[in-house]
Order: C-alpha cells, then structure tokens, then sequence
C-alpha cells in the first residue's frame, strides 16, 4: 500500500504541494513578527469598542497582506532560480501557497479567538458564543477577499510593481471603518442588526463558504496566469472553415433570450436575468459583428446594404404591425387586464435588429469611406489576444458605461429600446467582431484566456455586484451613485469573463457541426423573432395553473422553447421566407 501511494501519480503531486508549502514557510517565519502587529492594534480597537471578538476580524484581516510578503520575498532574493531547480510545477507552487495563506488564517483565527475570549473575561465584556463565530466568519471572508485580489496580481506582476496599488483599498477600508465606527458608536447603534448576526448560523456560514469559494476561484485563476496563454486551438484548420462553433454559440444565445422573456413576463429570476443581461445581447452583437466583414467583401457595398435591409428591416416590420398585437393581446387576456405589458405596436426584442441595422450601416459607411480596404489582408500575420489588452479594454468599458449612465440610466426604456445604458458594450462588441474576423480571433483566442475570464466573472460578481445592490434602492442603475460605478464594474468584467469563456467553451465541445446543432442554428433567428407571440399562448394556457412563479416560469420556458423551434421550422418552409430569415 506504501509503495503504491509513493508511485502514484496524485502521491507526488500532493507531496510536492507539501513541499512547495514548506519552502513558503521558510522565506517567509522572519515576517512572523508582522502578525504582532494585527494583535496590539486588535486588543486597542476591541477595548475602545468595548467589543472583545473584534480582535478576530482585525487580526484576520491584517494576517492577508502579511502573507503576502513571500511574494516580496521570493522576488527580492530571485527564488524564482531556486524553485526553477526543484521538480515543482508551476501549478503545485500555486496551490502551494494558497494552502498555505489558508493555513495561515486558521492559525491566526484560533490564536485571536482565545485572546479574544480572554479579553472578554479580563475586561468583564461577558462571552458570546455566536458573536464569535460570526466575527471568525467575517474576518475570514475578508481575508479570503483580500487575498483573492492581491495573489493573481503577484503571480502575473512584479511585487513592487503591484504592491501599493493592491493593498492601498483594503488598508483604507478597515482604517476607516474604524474611525466611523468609533465616531458614529457605531457598534453600539447597531445593536440588532448585530444580534441577528450573532444568533444566525446561517450568516457565519455564508462568510466561511464564500470565503472557500473566493480561495477556489482566484487559485484557479492563478494557476492560469502561471501557465500563461497557452492551449490554443483549431491552429490546424483551414481558415475559410466553417466555425460550428460559433452556431452553437448564436443559438444558446437566443434560448437564453427566450428564457430571460418568461422570467421578465412572470416577473421572477431577477438575479437569472440580471446575468444575462450583463452579456448575452453583447455577445450577439460580436458574433454579428464577427460575420459582418465577409458578408460584405462577399455582396459588395450595394448588395449587402440591400441585404441588411432585407434581413433585419423585413422582420422588424412583420414583428411590429403583427406579432407583438398577437402578443399583446394573449398578454392582456392572461393577465385578465386591459393594460398590456406594452403599446400594441412596439419593436419588443426586434431592437436587437434595428440597432444592428444601424450598426451595419456605420461600417458600410466606415468602408466606403476606406475605399473597401479588405478586412482581412491576404499574407497578413493574425494577431493574438493579450490579457492585459482585454484588462484595457474592459476597464476602459467600465468607465465609459459608468459615465453614460449617469444620463441613460440602466433599464430604462428609451426610444423602444430597453437597455441603452449597455451602447457601450453593444457597439464595442461588434467592433470587436469585426477585428476579431480580421485577426481571426475566434479561431486563436487560447483556452487558458478562456479560463481566466470565467473565474474573474466568478471573481465580480462575489466582490462587485454585491457591493453594488447594497445600499438605497436602484442606487445601482445610474446617476453617478458608488453603486453605479461598482455595477459599471461588474457587468464590464462579467460580460467580457463569461463571453471568452463560451468562446473557447464551445470551440472546444460544440464545434463538431451535427445535425441537432445545425437545425438549432439555422432556426435561431427565426426562433428570436417569433418566440414571443408563442410563449404568450403558453403562458395563458398555463394560467390557471396554481403554483409558485419560478417554477412556473420554468415549465413554461420547457414546453415554449420546442414549440418555437418546430414554429420556426413550419415558418421556413414558406416559400421565400428563408430568403429572408
């Protein structure tokens, strides 16, 4: 049994992270002495606040930035030679040293609990049980936070560098909430906020799972970046092959629609449809704009304008004067109302076609005026995504979004069209498609680019979008709110996170072109013009039916989502109609 654990292939990986984490203890035991400073500032504070297990947090939150003095370490004596030399991964050292920082924190969390308790006993502050759990549980999570902020930044940059920029934030934030606390008595005023906290096992619960849940995700981030862009696909194929991939893609993207418009009619999965929202409707923007180039080299400028007009113009037409009355009208009657959820003539989801109508006009107007310079020049070097371009770019995204929705707040009907205040994202995702046709990036985007933008959605939407919704209602939507700014912040990483991970997702998985995929495909469109009439039937067949809404919203998204692909087949086959969807 001993024998076969040491040949064993999970044997040596799990002694060389044992390893790997003795060697960060190493460099690391002269900083030790930095922990005693978490302690005398925690026993300060916990007596001027007459709160014992406030030594917890203060020492689990200064325990963070302490830790992270190895990377300090391991660049200041060049032990990248040293670690180079040992039969380590580049993966083993990273999970190396988030074991242990998590070793870390839960030595330190102990040493403070039992302080803590001591201090309550010397000081006659009485021992709650629950109050100490829950401020374990958020000086955990705090650390957790901090600590999958700061370590992907100085697995991809130079410490000194980075050092100051990502520590600066977390430092501020616990100093003045200490002197807001201590000047509003703020521990004291809140009292029952407090005691529910203290007597809920649930919220200590919440902390220390999204605590794990935030090590997990910035580990895996990490261990990304270490590997660095690699894991590039479909170099092999031809480049005029067709990309199944990206059908897949298109057609999950309009079954998300469908889904999003039964939770929005039942009014319920709010947190379902703010996810989609961040980024669906983009990524269809770029997968359009990604096709918009080779349609028009291949038409030329005045067929493909007739194209466009034919293609989008035609349906938004048929969509306004007849099926949204259709839907209309099945919504007033299930709702057993005279109001209906909109005017009987309105563009519903055809917005999508009329924005991109005008798209297209834009860059066959920025073409011509180029004097139809080819998209893709023959013998040129495609280029390659970076990170730190798309760290640019969604930055950038972020603040231009945060600036234009201080006038056009986020959702916000204007002009029948329902989220203005994602134009930025819209029209710089078919830019992007478009530069990604000539660069050919959705063939060359690497998979560990992928990886790393799913965690860092993962990332915004535990640090961000929480931030966000705390604090007056629909602060979050505009008006140059903090809150605003956060959610800019948020939706921007997400939207970009999330579409290079379906990217080289479905590259990966979807990208065999079987028949089922292709009926999806080809039926998508169809599918996004007429689904709304037909999910109205449904939800008033489904009226009478008694039970909750989310439940509900489902099943009527499973029986919708078949009868509006066998519809839009049955449409298909309309003589001409193919012609134009």
């Amino acid at each position: 049994m001993i024998s076969w654990w040491q040949s064993a292939k999970g044997g040596e990986t799990l002694r060389n992270i044992l390893h790997s984490i003795e060697l960060d203890y190493d460099i690391t035991k002269s900083r030790f002495l930095f922990f005693l400073l978490g302690y005398v500032l925690g026993v300060f504070f916990s007596v001027l606040t007459k709160t014992p297990f406030l030594l917890i947090f203060i020492v689990m939150a200064i325990a963070a930035p302490v830790t992270g003095q190895c990377f300090q370490v391991y660049e200041k004596n060049n032990l990248d030679k040293l670690y180079g030399v040992l039969p380590l991964k580049k993966t083993e050292v990273v999970v190396g040293r988030y074991l242990y920082a998590l070793s870390i924190v839960i030595l330190n969390g102990v040493v403070a609990l039992v302080l803590a308790y001591i201090l309550a006993y010397v000081t006659h502050s009485g021992a709650n049980g629950f109050q100490a759990l829950t401020f374990l549980s958020l000086g955990f999570f705090y650390f957790c936070l901090t600590v999958a902020v700061i370590f992907p930044l100085y697995f991809k940059f130079p410490f000194s560098k980075v050092y100051i920029l990502s520590n600066l934030p977390f430092y501020l934030i616990v100093i003045l909430s200490m002197l807001v606390a201590r000047r509003m008595n703020a521990f004291q005023q809140a009292g029952p906020v407090m005691q529910y906290l203290n007597t809920n096992l649930i919220i200590a619960a919440i902390g220390f799972g999204l605590g794990l849940i935030l090590l997990a995700a910035s580990c895996l981030l990490s261990c990304a970046l270490r590997e660095g862009n690699r894991a590039v696909s479909l170099t092999e194929e031809k480049a005029g092959k067709r990309l199944f991939f990206v059908d897949s893609l298109r057609a999950w993207m309009v079954i998300l629609v469908v889904i999003q418009h039964v939770a929005a009619i039942y009014s319920t999965l709010y947190l379902f449809m703010m996810l989609n929202s961040a980024y669906f409707m983009g990524l269809l923007f770029l997968l359009s704009g990604y096709f918009t180039p080779g349609s028009f080299e291949r038409k030329g400028p005045a067929a493909f304008l007739k194209d466009r007009l034919i293609r989008l113009g035609i349906p938004t037409l048929v969509y306004f004067f007849l099926l949204n009355p259709i839907a209309s009208w099945t919504y007033r009657t299930a709702k057993s109302s005279d109001s209906a959820a909109a005017g009987s003539f309105a563009l519903g989801p055809l917005w999508f076609a009329v924005m991109l109508l005008v798209f297209d006009l834009g860059y066959l107007a920025w073409r011509t005026l180029t004097k139809n310079s080819p998209e893709r020049p023959v013998g040129a070097e495609h280029g390659k995504l970076s990170f730190r371009a798309v760290t640019f770019f969604t930055l950038a995204l972020a603040a231009i979004t945060y600036l234009l929705r201080i006038v056009v707040p986020y959702g916000i009907f204007i002009l029948e069209f329902p989220s203005l205040g994602y134009l930025p994202q819209y029209l710089s995702f078919f830019i992007i498609g478009i530069v990604a046709f000539r660069n050919d990036l959705l063939r060359s985007v690497s998979g560990s680019l992928g990886q790393i933008g799913f965690i860092l959605a993962v990332l915004a939407s535990v640090i961000f979008l929480p931030a966000a919704l705390i604090g007056p209602p629909a602060a979050f939507i505009g008006h140059g709110s903090l809150q605003s700014a956060f959610f800019a912040l948020w939706d921007s990483i997400f939207a970009v996170g999330m579409s290079l991970a379906l990217i080289t997702f479905c590259r990966r998985f979807l990208n065999k072109g079987k028949k089922f995929g292709r009926f999806l495909s080809d039926h998508s469109f169809t599918v996004y013009i007429i689904h709304v009439p037909i999910i109205s039937f449904v939800i008033l067949a489904m009226s009478g039916l008694q039970t909750q809404q989310p439940l509900k919203s489902l099943l009527a998204a499973a029986i919708g989502l078949p009868l509006c692909f066998g519809a839009a087949y049955l449409v298909r086959l309309i003589p001409f109609v193919k012609k134009v969807i």
